[in-house]
């Protein structure tokens, strides 16, 4: 249980909980471990409750009625998954998967619900989160209609920073350029061209299944300086 309440200490959206939601939390959470690629909820099913995750990262997608896959998201560590479907209790909008290996503490809907009753921190902390996941929904809509592709690429690297099992190092991300096609909504080859670019410019360097951002100024610079975290 100590270590269960210094992980909820450690992450962002819920370290100004005070010690006794905290304990409250910690006494109901349980850790899971996922492998890359395992699924972990169905659109077609409802949210048991919140998962905090430790360590890996949960990838939201959904599939096109021609069976294209559309990748919504790829959290990772610190984020919190589940909100909206724990608190509506409708089921998951997408198919989420494990991203990398993956440890999560999870909290059941009905502990959520009740902890965001009798503790209205917890409730003030959620809320917030969802009010900051709003906001990015609306950016990523505004950035697909109004920004160049490499502002966007560049946004979503930076977004990814931190999201890989290599330990101390933001800067190396875990992804595949189909991945980041997907998410962006183009096609593989025209990621690749937007890559190589800024592998030449040595901004990048770009290996099987990872991005290593090399130059961080030059791709917070082309991102815009503006506030780029899709997720």
């Amino acid at each position: 249980m100590a270590d269960n309440q210094a992980l909820f200490r450690e992450n962002p959206w819920l370290r100004g909980l005070s010690a006794a939601t905290v304990v409250t939390l910690a006494s109901k959470a349980i850790v899971r471990r996922l492998a890359h690629g395992e699924l972990w909820v169905s659109r077609s099913e409802r949210a048991s409750g919140i998962a905090i995750i430790v360590e890996g990262g949960l990838r939201s997608t959904t599939f096109t009625a021609e069976g294209k896959e559309y990748v919504f998201s790829i959290m990772k560590t610190g984020d919190i998954w589940g909100l909206v479907s724990t608190i509506d209790g409708i089921h998951n909008a997408n198919d989420v998967y494990a991203h990398g290996e993956t440890t999560l503490l999870t909290i059941d809907r009905r502990t959520t619900l009740a902890t965001m009753d009798s503790c209205p921190d917890f409730g003030r902390s959620l809320m917030g989160l969802l009010c900051y996941r709003l906001r990015m929904a609306n950016t990523v809509l505004e950035d697909r209609a109004l920004k160049p592709l490499e502002v966007r690429l560049a946004r979503l690297l930076l977004s990814l920073r931190g999201n890989s099992d290599v330990a101390h190092n933001a800067n190396e991300l875990q992804v595949t350029q189909e991945m980041l096609a997907k998410i962006l909504g183009c096609t593989r080859p025209t990621v690749n061209k937007k890559l190589l670019q800024l592998e030449r410019e040595k901004a990048i360097e770009v290996s099987y299944g990872r991005i290593q951002i090399k130059d961080l100024t030059r791709i917070t610079r082309l991102s815009g300086h503006g506030d780029y975290f899709y997720f």
